[in-house]
């Protein structure tokens, strides 16, 4: 799939704290994913491949084939992406299961994605998984760890509303 300039492109997760500007969602649209997209595409994806992916798929109500890189975490068949509600590109998904297309280490891995949006018991593990495997993402959304770097339990409720999740289980053959 191609790159394409779409608006659900990812932005950055914004703390209580910041303001909601549109600044942020500039930078990352029009500057780092594009950068990030040919980092993961060259011969030095190596640098960024471990944790950061490519998610193609199609818009909900365009049809249009979008991408965005994303930070991943993988367990086996199973994929984790992890965001923030400010952000825009995993709304493609509240249909229900879809089918997608993961970049990873430049292989591209076919998958069905499922949304987990909104404070849920399926959403904290969720996130508790991603953030236990990639812990450095805990400040971006805002969630405390503790010393074994496992989300605070407070902390994650705190921030679970403000959180979606979206796991992909690739198919078999990946």
């Amino acid at each position: 799939m191609k790159s394409c300039r779409c608006p659900s492109a990812t932005t950055p997760a914004i703390s209580p704290e910041a303001p909601d500007v549109n600044i942020g969602h500039a930078f990352y649209r029009y500057l780092l994913n594009p950068i990030a997209r040919c980092l993961l595409r060259s011969p030095l994806h190596g640098v960024a491949s471990r944790n950061i992916a490519i998610l193609h798929f199609t818009g909900r109500k365009s049809g249009r084939a979008l991408n965005t890189p994303l930070s991943y975490t993988r367990e086996g068949h199973r994929v984790r992406l992890l965001s923030s509600t400010n952000t825009g590109w995993w709304k493609n998904f509240r249909d229900g299961d879809c089918p997608v297309t993961l970049e990873i280490a430049g292989e591209q891995l076919p998958g069905i994605a499922r949304l987990y949006e909104g404070d849920s018991p399926a959403l904290r593990e969720g996130v508790t998984a991603f953030l236990a495997a990639l812990p450095r993402d805990a400040v971006v959304y805002g969630v405390k760890l503790d010393a074994d770097r496992m989300p605070l339990a407070d902390s994650l409720a705190a921030a679970a509303p403000r959180l979606v999740l979206v796991e992909v289980l690739l198919d078999n053959s990946a």
